[in-house]
């Protein structure tokens, strides 16, 4: 399915299951050098923080971009425990191997506090742990070594997000589950842990092949009693208007809780943010099944980008 110095330095450790905390609202970001921009298409470092993993940042330099780097401003100061990066050119798994991802990245603090890090080389997020809470109010990311690309001398960041000290505002499952799932293409997976990544064009889409979606649904699991009270979704595939146009998307939901219990509620045919008030509930698990779609112009599957719940 197709829809894009001074002072301290030490050695980090990456760290596959660093908890989920909230993403620092990034104000801008400014790069050494920028590819220049191909039949429309825009490497802008500005794609670091657009929550599209099929846009990137892609430096500019005549080589590999050894030294190249990309400040972040983040609006103000901030105390930060890590950052998630989408290493590497996601439009395509083929566009990943075929663009060199980086291997080696320092990172520098607003007052010259250097850490570097030494990324996997594979086509997931990857969260990484400051040793200690920094406060800062920009970072710098220097690309310092490489994963070679097959193809192109190019080296590419898709997407970042800056980690503070805080909780998500949303409940945080502590698993998911669904009646089908989209097998994994050559764009990725559709699996419905996507639907909590911050990301608008990964998505969770169910896998019947016989019908429009309709009838199929996702749970999440909280792990314990917790109080929920709004659904925040972006239905559909959020990336772009055409992208959310060709494939099915929700009309209405039935939320069904942990002890039995229902609540009805509609949704908009629209790939914008929704978020739909219901009545409390204290429950450990919600099943969003899907009762009505919209469908697509060009796909009968039903994907939803993000779909979160608050307390």
């Amino acid at each position: 399915m197709n829809a894009a110095r001074v002072g301290l330095a030490a050695s980090l450790l990456i760290v596959p299951g660093l908890a989920m905390a909230r993403p620092v609202q990034i104000a801008g970001a400014t790069a050494s050098s920028t590819y220049p921009p191909q039949e429309g298409t825009s490497y802008e470092a500005r794609n670091l923080y657009d929550r599209k993993v099929a846009t990137a940042w892609f430096e500019g330099d005549d080589g590999s971009g050894l030294g190249a780097w990309v400040e972040l401003d983040l609006g103000g100061p901030h105390t930060l425990t890590g950052l998630r990066i989408w290493n590497g050119y996601w439009l395509t798994w083929d566009m990943w191997q075929r663009n060199n991802r980086v291997k080696n990245l320092e990172v520098e603090t607003a007052d010259g506090q250097e850490f570097s890090f030494e990324l996997t080389d594979e086509m997931k997020p990857e969260d990484i742990r400051f040793p200690k809470a920094v406060t800062t109010d920009r970072l710098k990311l220097r690309i310092k070594g490489i994963h070679k690309g097959n193809t192109f001398n190019d080296t590419a960041i898709s997407e970042i997000q800056v980690l503070d000290d805080q909780p998500p505002e949303f409940v945080v499952p502590t698993g998911f589950q669904a009646s089908s799932t989209y097998p994994e293409d050559g764009d990725g997976d559709y699996e419905a842990e996507n639907l909590a990544d911050g990301i608008l064009d990964s998505m969770w889409c169910e896998g019947d092949k016989e019908g429009d979606g309709t009838g199929q649904w996702v749970q999440e699991d909280f792990g314990a009693p917790t109080r929920v009270s709004k659904l925040v979704i972006y239905n559909g595939n959020a990336f772009s208007f055409s992208s959310f146009m060709k494939a099915n998307s929700a009309t209405a939901a039935t939320l069904t809780f942990s002890d039995g219990s229902t609540e009805s509620i509609a949704i908009k045919p629209s790939m914008m943010k929704q978020t739909i008030s219901f009545t409390p509930h204290t429950t450990s698990s919600v099943r969003i099944t899907f009762d009505t779609v919209r469908r697509g112009k060009e796909f009968n599957d039903l994907c939803i980008s993000e779909a979160v719940f608050l307390p």
